[in-house]
């Protein structure tokens, strides 16, 4: 029995270190971009502080469990003396100056705070998150280190940060393909794998891959491309701010090799200001989002239609067969419903003032939250099951008064059986004060 524990413990750690590193690869090319003054290889030095100061918050939460049910005061202060202990550290071996320094000190403390906080799991909100941004930034920088002039340091990096963003989308192509296995598997009755039937279902997704990275792969060409219409939008632009409005046209020149003569009150034409720089940049990377978008969709609508004909010349014979009716049996299930928009920047959801809808409200976002932190919670759970699970991962002290209280509660309230009582709804609202605090 204890061996059995040594072995889960040492694969949670295992988990735990695999998981900050990767979170590290997915901070790349940030890590890159807030480097831009430093020389040499100061993006791989912040790399190693990352990396050294989330281990550290690890072992931290490791020795001492009872440190992530502190509040958030507590946790950022032991965030910031570790930070400062491993960036310090490392600043004093290799003598940096203050700018380098500084960012040492930021990117170390922002990485204890993840390691005193990150539960050992691979796939949770935070990680498919980071793994988008690992993707997107790395895109971006990319295509800046080409375009935008004081960006050309990144130039040399250009091929970590291109590595780090093919390392995050397989790390999110993964993710995608590990849910919809087990998706496979919840919903196949005899609990028995098809692996045909579920190549089958993901060749499409495939394919879209396949045309997504065709699209990031020339991107750069595209940006090249887009110049002349760049420069041909942005003198658009000028024409309407008017900035040259003011001033007179330069006087002619008399003799043919003879300068044009800039009247007093007026300077010769500076060097572009750093503002047009930008502005040309955001025009550019908007007119190829919009170009690669159409190519993706057109791309989208010709595939269906190859796989279409394909189906019709392999199976000449058969007739097309009648839609299926299927009919939809509407309960509560911990499923999260379909989004009709994005969830970046959602509005704060109020409070309600309810007792029944109130009781809801605390469940939900108690697996929300839940979820957040890698613990793995199925669709077919039931309340005491999704506390249960919740508990055995190494809940807080205000988790497990939850995990007393709330399913019961909550099963009352679905199934419309009575009312929580005022002594009752009480505490709980005590108790999920203290929780969202933490």
């Amino acid at each position: 029995m204890n061996e059995t524990n040594n072995n889960n413990t040492k694969g949670k750690v295992l988990i735990s270190m695999s998981a900050v590193l990767l979170i590290g690869v997915y901070f790349y090319p940030l890590l890159t971009l807030t480097s831009l003054y430093g020389t040499g290889h100061f993006p791989y030095t912040l790399m190693a502080i990352f990396v050294i100061a989330g281990w550290l918050g690890q072992w931290v939460q490791h020795r001492l469990p009872t440190i992530s049910e502190k509040n958030t005061f507590i946790r950022w202060g032991a965030a910031l003396l570790l930070g400062l202990l491993i960036s310090l550290v490392i600043a004093l071996v290799w003598a940096f100056p203050l700018p380098e320094l500084l960012t040492a000190v930021v990117w170390g403390v922002i990485s204890a705070y993840i390691g005193l906080n990150f539960q050992p799991a691979f796939r949770s909100i935070l990680i498919w998150r980071l793994q988008i941004w690992g993707v997107a930034s790395a895109i971006v920088l990319s295509g800046a280190a080409n375009g935008i002039e004081f960006m050309q340091p990144l130039l040399a990096y250009t091929g970590t940060i291109y590595a780090a963003g093919v390392i995050s989308f397989v790390g999110w192509l993964v993710g995608q393909y590990s849910v919809q296995l087990d998706r496979a598997i919840l919903n196949d009755g005899s609990k028995r794998i098809v692996l045909r039937e579920f190549a089958r279902a993901n060749h499409q997704r495939l394919l879209w891959m396949l045309i997504v990275i065709a699209g990031i792969g020339a991107f750069p060409s595209l940006v090249a491309w887009l110049g002349p219409l760049r420069d041909r939008l942005l003198a658009w632009i000028r024409g309407l701010i008017g900035s040259s409005s003011n001033q007179e046209p330069p006087n002619t020149p008399t003799a043919p090799n003879e300068p044009p003569m800039i009247s007093e009150g007026m300077e010769p034409a500076g060097e572009p200001s750093i503002f047009w720089d930008i502005l040309g940049w955001v025009v550019m990377g908007a007119v190829a989002v919009v170009i690669l978008w159409l190519i993706l969709r057109l791309g989208q609508k010709a595939i269906n239609k190859l796989m279409e004909r394909f189906k019709g010349l392999l199976q000449p014979g058969q007739k097309k067969a009648e839609p299926r009716t299927e009919y939809v049996d509407i309960s509560e299930t911990l499923e999260a419903p379909a989004k009709t928009r994005k969830s970046w920047f959602r509005k704060k959801e109020s409070l309600p003032s309810h007792d029944d809808e109130r009781v809801r409200f605390y469940y939900r976002k108690w697996i929300d939250r839940a979820a957040h932190r890698g613990i793995d919670i199925q669709g077919a759970h039931t309340p005491l099951e999704a506390a249960e699970t919740i508990v055995q991962h190494g809940a807080r002290e205000d988790d497990q008064k939850l995990s007393a209280m709330l399913p019961d509660t909550y099963n009352a309230v679905r199934y419309g059986k009575k009312s929580p009582d005022d002594s009752e709804m009480s505490e709980i609202d005590r108790i999920w004060k203290s929780y969202r605090s933490k």
